[in-house]
């Protein structure tokens, strides 16, 4: 048995058993098997297990009573035992909390559980006495003990108990919880007649596996032994040979090995559905989901990731998360990764969950839930106001839509662009609009077009986004008529002053003075007139000069 600290620079293996004169002997290796340093036991070795690279228990048995004994130097000293009871040793454990809690089971060979806190110091027996499952005298009940891996949480611990005597055989596998319990819960109600429990181990996960020596009976598994409501056993022979009776058992992680004593045969099974199913879709507490038709939602589908091994799954679907009950048609089984819902109702939260059903099962999945569409004839509002492609809108309009059954406030987006990355007014969450119809208190822009959808909620669930709506604002007043002036709006979004409001002054600006009247019109003279006149002057000039030069000419006669 190697070392609990092995593998992290500790190479300690133990082996016990005994010489060729029949003593006990307990070997220590510290090189990983290359070589053995031998240790003489004083008394017969019955049950012993590994504390430490130097620490050992060691259960024997001296005639009258049964002792533990605890050795701090690999087996070079052991001090006197610890008394449990008056019967040989059969089994013993240790916490899974041992570092803090120092507690530590044994079991014995007539139906007693013995228990100790006080690291192997004492031990007193553990509830009553287990049932002697045959009713023979001198019939022995071997006992093999665990402890649950929440030990440190829930105190509870285990016992599988193998009764026999001649060729009739039983047993059992029992819980008891210390400090709640008063004696032990046989929790196994499948077993074959005639068991013969041989081993008992608990995984890191709280799997629970039990060999059964009995031919054909091949190991006992439990997913969930702590459930108060009653754990579900499973018989696994899934692999073995006819014939097969399996005697002792190991683990490591989730692989489990056993021999089979009737073929001779090293037996392995790796548990791969001891892990939970992974759920994919709905996402988790997803809401809107479903189409409405004719009042009911369909087109819902569960999904979940393939478990390795699975062949077979079970899907539940309830009103409840707890699954106590689950109601007629909401649940079923399927050899794909998926399932098909049927019917069901608006604006309703519903609980899911999955598990493998073959080969064996598998935990139940995670607990999701999501949340069926809202309304009764339409899974979105219609929009009314303003109308898609309408044009010449004022900058303040008003918005409108129809409302939906249920709904008891809606979200409004409006955006410059159909992917309203980037809204200029968003109504949603604390300031979702509590009817149907609202009045634009920010400013749009002149001739710009813009994009609106609105969407329907209630304390549970939204509906899904209406369509998307469209519109063009008024264009800007002309150069004649008074200008009227306006800020583009600003993106509206929850603030601590208000939800949409906008950045504009206080006060208007004054307004600019009056321009001066125009001047009057002055008449205009054609061209043609002016070579008129130009031409009459210059004529009148060229008769001047000419009867000048006759009256010159005259006066010298």
């Amino acid at each position: 048995e190697p070392s609990p600290q092995y593998g992290n620079a500790s190479q300690v293996v133990f082996l016990a058993g005994t010489s060729s004169d029949n003593a006990a002997i307990i070997w220590k290796s510290i090189d990983n098997g290359q070589a053995f340093r031998r240790r003489v036991v004083p008394f017969p070795i019955d049950i012993w297990t590994v504390v430490s690279d130097n620490t050992l228990f060691v259960g024997s048995y001296d005639g009258s009573n049964g002792l533990v004994y605890r050795t701090t130097d690999s087996g070079f000293f052991y001090p006197k035992g610890a008394l449990a009871g008056s019967q040989s040793l059969m089994s013993i454990a240790l916490s899974p909390s041992y570092e803090q809690d120092e507690t530590i089971l044994v079991g014995n060979t007539n139906g007693w559980v013995y228990w100790s806190n006080d690291n192997g110091t004492t031990f007193e027996p553990l509830g009553q006495q287990l049932p002697q499952l045959i009713a023979e005298e001198g019939a022995s009940n071997e006992v093999i003990v665990a402890f649950d891996p929440q030990f440190s949480t829930n105190d509870t611990v285990y016992a599988a108990s193998h009764c026999y005597k001649g060729v009739n055989h039983s047993s059992a596998i029992y819980r008891f919880v210390i400090g709640t319990s008063t004696k032990w819960e046989s929790i196994d109600s499948t077993l074959p007649a005639g068991s013969m429990l041989g081993q008992l181990w608990v995984s890191a996960d709280g799997a629970l596996y039990a060999t059964n020596l009995k031919v054909d009976c091949g190991m006992e598994r439990c997913l969930n032994p702590t459930y108060s409501l009653g754990p579900t056993f499973e018989t696994v022979t899934r692999g073995l040979d006819d014939g097969a009776a399996l005697s002792g058992l190991w683990l490591c992680n989730n692989r489990l090995w056993s021999i089979d004593t009737k073929n001779t045969r090293l037996m392995t099974y790796t548990d791969s559905l001891a892990q939970p199913i992974t759920l994919t879709s709905p996402p988790n507490k997803t809401p809107g989901i479903g189409t409405i038709i004719d009042y009911t939602i369909s087109n819902v589908t569960l999904d979940w990731e393939a478990l390795s091994g699975a062949t077979s799954y079970k899907w539940q679907l309830n009103y409840e998360a707890n699954f106590s009950t689950v109601p007629t048609g909401f649940e079923g089984d399927t050899k794909t990764t998926s399932a098909r819902l049927p019917s069901l109702e608006p604006a309703t939260r519903y609980y899911w969950r999955v598990r493998a059903v073959k080969p064996v099962l598998s935990p139940w999945s995670a607990t999701w839930s999501f949340t069926t569409s809202l309304g009764a004839e339409a899974i979105a509002p219609s929009l009314y106001s303003p109308q898609a492609g309408a044009r010449g809108m004022a900058l303040k309009p008003v918005f409108q839509w129809s409302a939906i059954a249920g709904a008891d406030r809606y979200e409004l987006l409006i955006a410059t662009d159909a992917s309203f990355a980037n809204p200029v007014i968003i109504k949603i969450d604390a300031y979702a609009l509590p009817s149907t119809a609202w009045q634009c208190d920010v400013g749009l822009n002149y001739d710009a077009t813009y994009y609106w959808k609105v969407r329907a909620g209630s304390s549970n669930t939204w509906s899904a986004w209406s369509a998307i709506g469209a519109f063009t604002t008024e264009s800007p007043p002309s150069e004649s008529s008074s200008p009227e002036l306006s800020s583009s709006p600003s993106p509206s979004s929850p603030s601590s002053s208000s939800p949409s409001s906008s950045s504009s002054s206080s006060s208007s600006p004054p307004s600019p003075p009056p321009p001066p009247p125009p001047a009057s019109p002055q008449p205009t003279i054609p061209d043609w007139v002016k070579y008129l006149i130009g031409g009459l002057l210059l004529t009148i000039v060229l008769l001047l000069i000419t009867m000048l030069m006759l009256v010159i000419g005259i006066r010298r006669l």
